[in-house]
């Protein structure tokens, strides 16, 4: 089982390094997204609103608190408040499994906080995909949705709009 997570752990920086590589190439930043599931659907984060993905760590939780709001989680030394993404967005709760991840929110946002996802799925581009234009009306931190070769739907969600959100920072019950 050591012997996983570590493979585990060096998969996930190679991931990092990568994800750093794409952002630092120019004109690349603007277009490559890191894909993650959230209760089947699929979704793009800015890859500089991520500065880490992590599998679950061990979990507090918290009294009285929202029902998307897992509690507070030590990662080496620093607290990190928890909050399940799916439940957030009305979904049913994050079924947890092997696949399961944290994504720790960029140190930028001066908020620690990590997000639940079904898992991460990894870069993807938009200039691959189809911008949809007519998608309705959406919260504040949904940015747009694109359709990529295969005609899957993805949506795009802006972090630091839904940090700024009363809802999301508000997690008392």
């Amino acid at each position: 089982m050591a012997r996983t997570r570590l493979n585990l752990h060096a998969y996930q920086q190679e991931i990092l390094a990568r994800l750093k590589e794409s952002t630092e190439g120019g004109g690349a930043k603007a277009v490559s997204k890191l894909g993650i599931s959230i209760n089947g659907l699929n979704w793009l984060v800015a890859l500089d609103d991520v500065s880490e993905v992590l599998p679950l760590p061990e979990i507090t939780r918290v009294p009285q608190t929202q029902s998307w709001f897992m509690g507070m989680a030590n990662v080496r030394g620093n607290l990190y408040a928890l909050s399940d993404l799916a439940a957030y967005l009305g979904y049913p709760a994050t079924r947890i499994g092997s696949d399961s991840r944290i994504l720790l929110v960029h140190p930028k946002f001066d908020v620690n906080a990590g997000l639940l996802v079904d898992r991460l799925i990894g870069l993807r581009s938009t200039d691959d995909m189809d911008k949809q234009d007519d998608v309705g009306q959406q919260a504040a931190w949904y940015v747009n949705q694109y359709k990529d070769a295969n005609n899957e739907t993805w949506h795009e969600m802006d972090i630091s709009k839904l940090l700024i959100q009363n809802e999301f920072m508000q997690i008392a019950a």
